[in-house]
């Protein structure tokens, strides 16, 4: 799929800004494809809302997400991704923490010409549940993973480096579940992508935790 797919048929399609794990093709339906934007308006950050029961039993007290909050000078880099109209019910189930907020291509920094003819939105989190740095509010390493492979993959190490620096949060413990994944949209990685992934993760400075630490 392609622009010109949206552009034969723009009332089959709208548009949403991933700026987490939905900047992973690997993450999201097969028709879906992305655009690498930039996005101003908006500062990403780490959010922690209410642990499902499935993450209750595993002794996680909260579940932790990326998230944006309005902020007129900052930019965020993220895909602009192109879906189906059919598919947005189940995208709106899965960002169930979320509101889906309208956005405009004139905040968007795009090598490609945008299209006015679809809809366009970003999923901005509801509050947060705590603050605090704790080791049972932490954000899993399956999903940093996740997040990571995709930022590399669209925008190369550069744009790594750029999602560390600005996103807000990293404070908050990292549990270590890569081999044993808790996230449900995991992702493998190449031996190289682990340590490029782990060195940026110590340098963001967020604390490393282990599943004895949090139960």
């Amino acid at each position: 799929m392609t622009l010109q797919d949206v552009l034969d048929n723009p009332e089959e399609w709208v548009a949403y800004f991933g700026y987490g794990s939905l900047v992973n093709d690997k993450t999201r339906n097969a028709e879906s494809f992305g655009v690498a934007v930039r996005l101003k308006g908006y500062k990403r950050h780490w959010s922690v809302w209410e642990a499902s029961p499935e993450r209750k039993a595993l002794g996680l007290h909260g579940a932790v997400a990326l998230s944006v909050t309005p902020c007129a000078d900052a930019y965020c880099d993220g895909l602009l991704v192109f879906d189906r109209k059919e598919h947005l019910p189940q995208v709106d189930l899965r960002e169930a923490h979320y509101t889906r907020v309208r956005i405009k291509t004139y905040d968007m920094q795009s090598e490609l010409a945008l299209t006015d003819l679809v809809d366009y939105y970003i999923y901005v989190g509801q509050p947060a549940l705590t603050n605090a740095s704790d080791p049972k509010f932490p954000i899993l390493q399956s999903y940093i993973d996740a997040v990571m492979q995709g930022f590399f993959d669209k925008f190369g190490e550069a744009g790594i480096k750029r999602f560390v620096e600005e996103t807000e949060g990293w404070h908050i413990p990292v549990l270590a579940d890569r081999h044993r994944p808790i996230y449900p949209r995991s992702v493998t990685l190449q031996p190289e992508e682990e340590a490029m992934i782990d060195r940026y993760v110590s340098i963001s400075g967020a604390p490393m935790v282990g599943m004895e630490q949090i139960v």
